[in-house]
């Protein structure tokens, strides 16, 4: 358990013990109500200080993934940051405007997933594959200019950082296409039960 926890379960206890001290000793309750209303008090306020895990103001704790949509986006931010980071120091225009639309694509789909959190498991390989390994290919090229390559295998290794950018670019699309179209389908299949609702209302 976090110290922060364990910090909590104390004031907690502390607080249902004065409670009880309360009714008990001061009020002269009987120890039996004394003791539910003691109780009572720390699992009210337990529930009152449990943290809920919130996307953009949006309550995801009754989705039974919560844990790894909040892991997913964590991540995926942490991604987005590296990405962004490396195309503002990036000395290449080619990488760096390859880096910036890797970015953009990146945050656009983000963003969709945060108001719509419940599709998240839909991104599972934009978070795990797309965007880690975007990350990771431009860390390990930004890392080799940094250290001064040899000239002579620069410009094959920025051609081929270019290339697989452009391969990622086009996947995160599809990505970002394919979360769309379910959301379509999804409008569609409700506005087609309503219209049968209708006719149900008509007959």
């Amino acid at each position: 358990m976090k110290k922060d926890n364990w910090v909590q379960v104390i004031i907690l206890l502390l607080v249902s013990i004065a409670v009880f001290v309360i009714t008990f000793i001061a009020l002269h309750w009987s120890p039996g109500i004394a003791a539910l209303l003691s109780l009572g008090s720390y699992v009210s306020l337990s529930f009152l200080c449990t943290p809920v895990s919130r996307i953009d103001g949006i309550n995801i704790e009754y989705l039974k993934n919560s844990a790894e949509i909040m892991m997913l986006l964590e991540e995926g931010e942490k991604d987005l940051a590296s990405i962004k980071k490396i195309a503002g120091e990036s000395k290449d225009n080619r990488i760096k405007a390859k880096a910036l639309n890797l970015y953009q694509e990146g945050e656009k789909i983000i963003g969709y997933i945060k108001k719509n959190p419940a599709r998240a498991v839909m991104a599972r390989r934009f978070f795990h594959y797309y965007l880690d390994k975007a990350n990771d290919i431009l860390t390990k090229y930004h890392n080799l200019i940094s250290a001064g390559i040899e000239t002579e295998r620069l410009d094959s290794l920025t051609e081929k950082t270019l290339s697989a950018m452009k391969s990622i670019v086009r996947g995160m699309t599809l990505q970002f296409s394919r979360l769309i179209s379910s959301e379509v389908i999804d409008i569609e299949a409700d506005v087609k039960l309503l219209e049968s609702t209708l006719k149900m209302e008509d007959s």
